[in-house]
């Protein structure tokens, strides 16, 4: 009896203790939020929706997903929004330069859209693969958007890209952040 309930507090402990600082899967899903609205970007998109941290991936639900055409942009003609990826992004150096270490499969959005225009899309599922042993609290969401424009005749085959982020801190426990506040 004795040797079961060791066992037992054995397992307790080692199922409950985060590997090398890296924030532990609370068993729940947590918020995320990703922006760009506001930014110098011609395309500009929004994200808000729940994500849940496994052993090697990340399952994102988005709720909303808002895709804007800005106004305030030298090119005002119409654009190709070709597609959307969200991945995981991370530093590379101290000066703030960052890459994308994984992304989940691209959503096909094919839409065309001129500058004041929005576009919402509801429930969208993505499964972002990660290093089973990755640094979590060293890693943020990206939002990339494939996209071109229309109506330069001489440009109309450029693919461009443009990027909205998540808070650095957005794998830090709620409790964490509360802690530091």
């Amino acid at each position: 009896m004795k040797y079961k309930l060791v066992l037992l507090l054995a397992a307790f402990l080692l199922s409950t203790s985060p590997a090398h600082g890296q924030p532990r899967n609370t068993g729940g899903p947590q918020p995320f939020h990703v922006s760009s609205r506001g930014s110098a970007n011609g395309v500009q998109t929004e994200l808000e929706g729940i994500f849940v941290v496994n052993p090697e991936s990340i399952e994102v639900n988005v709720t909303k997903a808002t895709i804007y055409v800005s106004e305030h942009c030298p090119y005002q003609g119409r654009r190709s929004v070709n597609q959307l990826k969200l991945g995981l992004a991370a530093e590379v150096d101290s000066e703030g330069k960052w890459k994308i270490e994984s992304s989940g499969l691209p959503l096909l959005l094919n839409l065309v859209m001129s500058p004041k225009e929005d576009y919402v899309l509801h429930n969208l599922s993505f499964l972002i693969p990660k290093e089973s042993n990755a640094d979590l609290s060293k890693r943020w969401f990206v939002a990339e958007i494939q996209t071109n424009v229309l109506d330069l005749p001489d440009q109309r085959d450029q693919v461009g890209y443009v990027f909205a982020f998540s808070c650095k801190d957005v794998f830090v426990p709620l409790d964490c952040k509360k802690a530091k506040q």
